[in-house]
């Protein structure tokens, strides 16, 4: 029997709590999909061709030219998390949900981020929707870090930089957005010396009236 932990389990509640009916029937085709792909007879015997999934939707992808500030729209990204679940912004505005950028996951600064915020999750999980790390790191990196780090939130792969850049955050950049129902950006949160991004997230969200 495979083991599940507290903090996946955790994960799959709050995925499963932010998706609409309908997208939870996608998701649930496309794992479908993929399963019977892992899992199809050789060719020759009775076999079927592989479902393909489509490519990531990439129409948010453009450079606002600066870093976001409040007011401005989110871009509702599309990509691939270290589950393996294809996430889409949007599908988490049942409450505000934060985006942050640390570079990646093997260095100081991004260890630092990633914990703060695991360490503070108790503080503000009921009034965020998910919590998502961009990581310019491949998926498999993305997952061996969240599984050692027993993190409980999302972290996404953006290996070509896309979301990044949609943001307006620099390069070596580290920047957090708090995104509201709305799909607008409620806060910006620039990295400063002896704070961590985190710090600034989770005490705003506390003092924010649900």
């Amino acid at each position: 029997m495979i083991r599940v932990e507290p903090r996946t389990r955790a994960i799959g509640a709050m995925v499963s709590r932010a998706l609409s009916r309908s997208t939870k029937l996608a998701v649930a085709i496309l794992f479908a999909g993929c399963h019977a792909a892992a899992h199809s007879a050789p060719a020759g015997e009775g076999s079927t061709a592989p479902i393909v999934a489509l490519p990531l939707d990439t129409s948010f992808a453009k450079d606002p030219g600066r870093l976001l500030a409040a007011g401005d729209r989110a871009p509702d990204f599309e990509g691939i998390a270290h589950t393996g679940m294809r996430v889409r912004l949007s599908q988490f505005f049942d409450r505000p949900a934060v985006v942050y950028f640390s570079g990646r996951v093997a260095t100081a600064e991004a260890e630092t981020e990633a914990r703060a915020f695991r360490d503070g999750w108790m503080r503000f999980r009921d009034r965020v929707s998910m919590v998502f790390g961009v990581s310019p790191d491949d998926r498999v990196t993305d997952q061996d870090f969240a599984t050692k780090e027993e993190l409980p939130f999302l972290l996404v792969e953006d290996l070509d930089g896309k979301i990044q850049r949609a943001f307006g955050v620099a390069p070596d950049q580290r920047d957090a957005f708090v995104v509201g129902k709305d799909g607008k950006v409620n806060r910006v949160f620039a990295a400063s010396a002896g704070q961590s991004l985190a710090a600034g997230v989770i005490q705003s969200m506390v003092e924010t009236p649900p």
